[in-house]
């Protein structure tokens, strides 16, 4: 009985011990999961739009399309302008990757930016893109 007790205390011991330090690092004490809120004069200083690029689909169609890439900080925003040919590769090449059926709807808008974002951040040495948005789509 009283081996089954200290078992017990050191297991409630060991369990609270964990929770708090799980408590205290997701709250920010520990650092690392802390962020601080990017403010709109932020957002607009890391975004940048890419020009407007027409291309030629999987399927016999095309698409007009314009993005916004959000970058993580300015070195990745200076490396970014630097990029400019890799990164329009990197878009045409996605782009043309999908059928005019993948791009239809709000699923197809959404895969498209998810996987040039995976693309994109591939790309990157020097910080990362945190976001990308289409800010202008057509398909023909």
């Amino acid at each position: 009985m009283k081996k089954f007790l200290i078992i017990l205390f050191s297991t409630i011991i060991l369990a609270s011990i964990g929770a708090g330090a799980v408590h205290f690092y997701d709250i920010g004490v520990l650092g690392s999961k802390s962020e601080k809120v990017k403010t709109v004069e932020d957002l607009t200083k890391l975004s940048i739009d890419t020009d407007i690029i027409t291309t030629n689909l999987a399927s016999s169609n095309f698409a007009v399309v314009q993005f916004n890439l959000l970058l993580s900080n300015d070195a990745a925003k200076e490396e970014m302008e630097k990029r400019t040919p890799e990164v329009r590769a990197a878009i045409i090449s996605t782009v043309a990757s999908f059928t005019k059926d993948q791009l239809t709807g709000e699923k197809g808008i959404v895969s498209l930016e998810q996987e040039l974002l995976a693309k994109l951040n591939n790309t990157f040495d020097a910080g990362k893109v945190d976001r990308v948005l289409v800010t202008e789509f057509k398909l023909q």
